[in-house]
């Protein structure tokens, strides 16, 4: 099984900086990590690429927001789980 996680950039106006934070947290598996001067760090995840994708989609269409960076995105495997766990200290 493997699960995806992506940081984004959303932009908006400042003024707009808190409600569009509100909105943006209010998404399932969707988390504002942090917001300055219009830019608002995002943690997604979903259990594929195509539920991320539609993630994606939302935050886009979500109100005030004008742009989407993906920053990182990363799979997370059950594989890497156990590699993880096998050199834990």
């Amino acid at each position: 099984m493997s699960w995806h996680i992506a940081s984004l950039i959303v932009r908006c106006r400042p003024e707009h900086e808190a409600a569009v934070a509100a909105r943006l947290n209010a998404l399932d598996q969707t988390e504002v990590r942090g917001a300055r001067h219009g830019r608002i760090v995002v943690l997604a995840e979903g259990a594929n690429e195509y539920e991320l994708a539609r993630r994606f989609d939302a935050i886009r269409a979500t109100a005030d927001v004008m742009t989407t960076d993906l920053v990182h995105h990363e799979i997370d495997t059950d594989d890497s789980e156990a590699a993880h766990a096998q050199h834990a200290p």
